[in-house]
């Protein structure tokens, strides 16, 4: 396994998730772990290899690709694990990823390693805004994606900025990003472009010097997808309805979790454009109905 350096201690591992690994005096700390066990296996592995002893893992937030080295990692190490507190609160209770995303409990194609990690202890509830440990790594707010997700600042001023951002490639494959709340997702955009770093990095995209151009090309795809859900509003029609004419515009294929995903990410731009008073909701016959008030 291999690490790019951006700072004196500050490195990253990079893969489908890109782990943050900062190292100081008294070891190593990482910012997330990776989908599962095995990503949790080589990271162990690499720091065994470099005679580094792994003190904390800084989660930024319980998405299982996120936090799935956890479990793996502890119980192998001995390692802490810090989370904000709702966070922390799905970190040890799995299931209730899908749970949210269903809005019931998870029936078996939700069950799976991409929705629900393992299960493993935080031992460290911290702020979403300040230092972290000794170590002195600092928690950044970066809400909008999940629940309460953090970034992260090394002393060396490498951001880690987790799922603030996706890479120009995915916004253009799957054009529906993962959101929670449209509207202080975007705000955490504007936040990042005035925000100064020696380098920023994503979990999903290359570290870069800087972060503006990606951050504008999620507004704009986030924006895209709220115009889309506005037009589908012109008639009303049930989130299901619209997800199925987004899926059409946008020639999107699904499986069953990125189904409950992506409806998910459809509610989220209707309680925006709600909250906008660009569309209202109407039960009719038993449906909940979506339509466009101006």
């Amino acid at each position: 396994m291999e690490t790019v350096k951006l700072g004196i201690a500050t490195e990253y591992i990079p893969g489908r998730v890109n782990v943050g690994l900062y190292v100081s005096d008294n070891g190593a700390r990482l910012i997330d772990s990776g989908l599962d066990d095995e990503a949790g296996r080589k990271i162990a592995r690499m720091l065994e290899e470099r005679k580094i002893p792994l003190r904390r893992i800084v989660t930024t937030h319980s998405n299982a690709d996120h936090c799935g080295g956890n479990a793996f990692l502890r119980k192998r190490t001995g390692c802490s694990v810090a989370a904000t507190k709702l966070e922390s609160v799905v970190i040890e209770n799995p299931f209730l990823e899908p749970l949210v995303l269903w809005s019931a409990f998870p029936f078996g194609e939700l069950e799976n390693k991409f929705l629900q990690a393992k299960p493993s202890e935080v031992d460290l509830i911290i702020e979403n805004s300040g230092i972290v440990d000794e170590s002195g790594l600092e928690a950044v707010p970066l809400p909008g994606h999940f629940l309460d997700m953090i970034g992260v600042r090394t002393p060396d001023d490498v951001l880690f900025v987790a799922d603030s951002v996706f890479s120009e490639e995915l916004i253009e494959k799957y054009a529906v990003m993962f959101v929670l709340d449209v509207g202080a997702a975007l705000e955490t955009l504007d936040r990042l472009i005035r925000a100064e770093a020696a380098w920023f990095v994503p979990s999903h995209a290359p570290a870069s010097e800087n972060i503006v151009p990606l951050a504008e090309a999620n507004r704009k795809g986030l924006l895209r997808v709220s115009e889309a859900v506005l037009e589908s509003c012109g008639e009303p029609a049930s989130r299901e309805k619209i997800l199925q004419g987004i899926a059409g515009r946008f020639s999107l294929s699904m499986s069953v979790s990125e189904y409950v995903l992506n409806s998910a990410a459809v509610g989220a731009h209707l309680s925006w454009l709600r909250k906008r008073g660009q569309v209202a909701p109407v039960v009719e016959k038993g449906v909940l109905l979506w339509r466009k008030t101006r």
